[in-house]
């Protein structure tokens, strides 16, 4: 369907809806399909899930696509679970927390400490077992993205709705991988769910309750701060205009210190005092990408990849067929909030596809406002239910196509456990390696149970470097290591000839080749290494 036909399709419904609203005769509540056939309601939405949790399980054995992500979140379980257990020797427990405590906290690490709990509960420890949790995590945000669209539209618009945000690809990606953006969008929905129920029927029990959740929500995951502080602004604003009288800006200050104190000082103090997050804010802020037609381009490129062209021109005709003015606030409030989430987060908007996600419930509500118009408008004029058994052929198909899908996308490229494990006892589980490895040699640390960082580069790719970047010699990044190396460990090679053709040079001046194969190189007894 071209937009010319979509634009004709919307023009109609416009028209049906105001001879509606104008005619007596025809303005008298309809009965729905919808409404007449609840059962089927329950059953479709009841496949639905099924399906969404199906195609969440199948190959859940298989590598996620985030791994930097999925390992850094192992490597935090790993400590809380070791910890915790008696039958872990000691020099494992070591270096689970040293490894641990060498990667940035990014936020409270909640997922992570329920996965420990549920390895100790099955005595395992298994990165898949954490894909049932954040599946399960997005599948409860879909019952209140459902909830949410029957309260802003209609119950029609809220089954488009709930299927588009199961089955978006890239809700399936994440919802799969062992992250914290799963529990985030759970809680970013229910908190949304909290702020209508708060702006329905005002009182000092629904605000101190929306406050709550939302600065629950933002203390778990700060990225939906810009978007739930803005939705809960505009409708705020809106709902004073229509209703003065019952609310005032003492509810406002309220909300936004209920939200905000609890993240606040979790962030504030690990940026400013404890310093372990001043380094991913200086990451994540990079004003000087605002200038380049690149930033803007790749930042639109990512958004459209992760919500699906198509269902973008649908929302974007279905927002003006939104009724409610409610409705229409909020999303101009989420969207307001994920605009401002790309202008400070300017590094990974750019970099990182996941930092979309916002968009799902924006596209779910609009882009379910056009479709279900259409399907009501289809099934007056066939005069039939026919659009049950097409929803289940649909889903079907739907759950065909992503099987297709999931085998494409998730082919990421690390290193073999078990070759991380023999290289692990090759160096001793040393607590002093620098690897060039895949996915900052995540998984390599995991798998083989040392210790290090990975070797950086000598000066950052054009695009994001700094004004005042500069190159650093081999002998600098040793000395900012912050420990003298005993090992080089190199297992991507790709890496190591392109971007480290320096450091090739030197460990072949300075160092020992201790083991040298097909699949990793190793060097030792590196006597000149700076220690200054």
């Amino acid at each position: 369907m071209d937009l010319g036909n979509i634009g004709f399709l919307v023009g109609n419904i416009k028209l049906r809806r105001d001879s509606i609203m104008f005619n007596p005769e025809i303005s008298q509540p309809q009965t729905s399909l919808l409404e007449q056939h609840p059962a089927w309601v329950r059953l479709c939405l009841v496949l639905m899930f099924l399906l969404a949790a199906l195609i969440r399980r199948d190959e859940i054995r298989a590598p996620g696509h985030l791994i930097e992500r999925e390992y850094n979140s192992a490597i935090f379980t790993r400590y809380y679970y070791f910890m915790g257990n008696d039958n872990i020797e000691e020099w494992r427990k070591v270096n689970a927390m040293a490894t641990m405590e060498s990667l940035p906290l990014l936020e409270p690490p909640v997922t992570e400490y329920l996965v420990s709990l549920i390895f100790r509960i099955l005595g395992k420890e298994e990165i898949w077992y954490a894909r049932y949790l954040t599946g399960l995590f997005w599948l409860i945000g879909g019952i209140f993205m459902y909830k949410i669209t029957c309260r802003l539209v209609s119950e029609g618009a809220a089954l488009f709705a709930v299927g588009y945000y199961l089955f978006v690809p890239w809700g399936i990606i994440i919802s799969r991988s062992f992250q914290p953006d799963s529990l985030m969008m759970m809680m970013f929905l229910i908190s949304i769910f909290c702020l209508l129920l708060y702006f329905e029927r005002p009182s000092w029990h629904m605000l101190f309750l929306a406050g709550s959740i939302t600065g629950i929500s933002l203390l778990l995951r700060p990225l939906v701060t810009f978007g739930l502080l803005c939705a809960f602004t505009v409708l705020f604003i809106n709902t004073k205009r229509e209703r003065g009288h019952r609310l005032n800006n003492i509810d406002f200050w309220t909300f936004n210190i209920l939200s905000l104190v609890f993240p606040l000082a979790f962030y504030g103090y690990g940026i400013f005092i404890g310093k372990f997050l001043q380094g991913q804010a200086d990451l994540s802020f990079r004003p000087y990408l605002l200038g380049r037609w690149e930033f803007w381009r790749g930042w639109f490129t990512n958004g459209i990849n992760v919500t699906e062209p198509a269902m973008i021109v649908l929302a974007v005709f279905g927002f003006f067929l939104l009724q409610k003015i409610s409705a229409r606030a909020l999303i101009v409030g989420l969207l307001i909030g994920y605009l401002m989430l790309g202008v400070i987060f300017t590094y990974h908007i750019y970099s990182h596809p996941y930092y979309h996600i916002q968009l799902f419930p924006i596209i779910a509500i609009c882009a379910g406002s056009l479709l279900s118009a259409v399907g009501k408008i289809i099934a007056q004029q066939m005069r039939m239910s026919w659009w049950m058994p097409v929803t289940a052929t649909l889903l079907l198909i739907l759950y065909s196509v992503h099987r297709d899908v999931r085998s494409m996308l998730y082919t990421t490229v690390f290193e073999d456990p078990d070759l991380s494990s023999e290289i692990g006892r090759i160096v001793d589980h040393s607590p002093n390696t620098v690897f060039v490895a895949y996915h900052y040699g995540l998984p390599l640390e995991y798998y083989g149970e040392f210790v290090g960082l990975p070797w950086p580069v000598s000066i950052d790719d054009p695009f994001f470097r700094r004004p005042d970047a500069r190159k650093l010699s081999v002998e600098e990044r040793i000395d900012g290591l912050g420990f003298i190396p005993k090992y080089f460990i190199i297992t991507n090679f790709d890496l190591y000839n392109r971007l480290h053709q320096d450091l090739r040079t030197y460990l072949e001046n300075n160092c020992a080749v201790l083991t040298n194969t097909k699949a990793y190189l190793i060097y030792a007894s590196c006597g000149n290494v700076s220690t200054e």
